[in-house]
């Protein structure tokens, strides 16, 4: 009877360290709950990191950071601010701040109007409930009167910042394929209708284009859009008759596909039975 009872308190502390064993907040985890849609579970990871006490400096500078661009992603632009505003604050020499010290007062400027600040004095909140209940139909939203504005240009003039200021990473592969996106262009509909980018101006936009890819292709040879973009490539020069060129592009993604069957090789080997019309 004392054996069994002796099993049965060491089963017992056993199973108590067990949990006691993961408590312990981690970076990664909240990274791979990020990276699955539970921004939940991530941003719950990421807060206990930082309040944790045995966390390291520049892992709760990465928690704030971290937590700043989930609330981005999700449209909560003032909670971003501040968690990168506690991020610069509690740890301004980590590498995390210096990324955002100097873009602050930029995101502060989008924030204006689109959430609300909490204020200590009572009197004056009062005020503006009288206030906002009067005027309960004004928008919060700014609308952006982008008549006679060169769209193209004004785009690449952000997607370049993003290339010339973090070069060789995620965000720099998603700012390429925007920018390609944006060169190969659109149309607008209704009375006044207009084309931009390659369907606007092809003989302006298409060595952008060319030029634009060729970067992509070099620093980012693995993007898994670059077949993609071939073909669109392709089909531009299909629509203004460039026979030659049409071809060059659609064997360009027979020869990437190599031996494997994929989609755009198979579109790509369709198209060549029958390039003119």
């Amino acid at each position: 009877m004392l054996l069994r009872f002796k099993i049965l308190v060491i089963l017992s502390l056993c199973f108590v360290s067990l949990p006691l064993l993961g408590l312990a907040a981690s970076l990664e985890k909240a990274i791979l709950l990020n990276e699955h849609g539970l921004t939940t579970d991530a941003k719950r990871e990421l807060i206990d990191v930082i309040f944790q006490n045995g966390s390291k400096a520049d892992d709760k500078a990465q928690a704030y950071y971290l937590l700043g661009n989930i609330a981005f992603g999700e449209d909560k632009i003032k909670v971003a601010l501040n968690s990168w505003e506690h991020l610069v604050e509690k740890h301004p020499n980590s590498e995390e701040a210096k990324l955002v010290k100097e873009r602050i007062a930029e995101l502060s400027e989008i924030v204006i109007g689109s959430a609300k600040e909490s204020l200590d004095n009572a009197v004056a909140r009062s005020y503006l409930r009288h206030a906002d209940f009067w005027s309960e139909d004004k928008s919060n939203i700014f609308n952006i009167d982008s008549s006679w504005i060169p769209n193209v240009e004004a785009a690449m003039k952000w997607y370049d910042r993003v290339l010339t200021e973090f070069p060789n990473s995620k965000a720099s592969r998603i700012a390429y394929e925007g920018k390609l996106k944006t060169l190969l262009g659109w149309k607008t509909r209704g009375r006044y209708e207009r084309a931009y980018g390659v369907m606007g101006n092809y003989k302006k936009y298409m060595p952008l284009l060319l030029q634009t890819f060729e970067e992509f292709e070099i620093l980012h040879p693995d993007a898994s859009t670059l077949q993609a973009f071939r073909y669109q490539i392709a089909q531009v020069y299909w629509k203004h008759r460039n026979w030659n060129s049409t071809r060059e592009w659609l064997n360009k993604i027979i020869n990437k596909a190599g031996k494997n069957d994929s989609f755009y090789r198979d579109l790509a080997e369709r198209r060549l039975n029958k390039v003119e019309y």
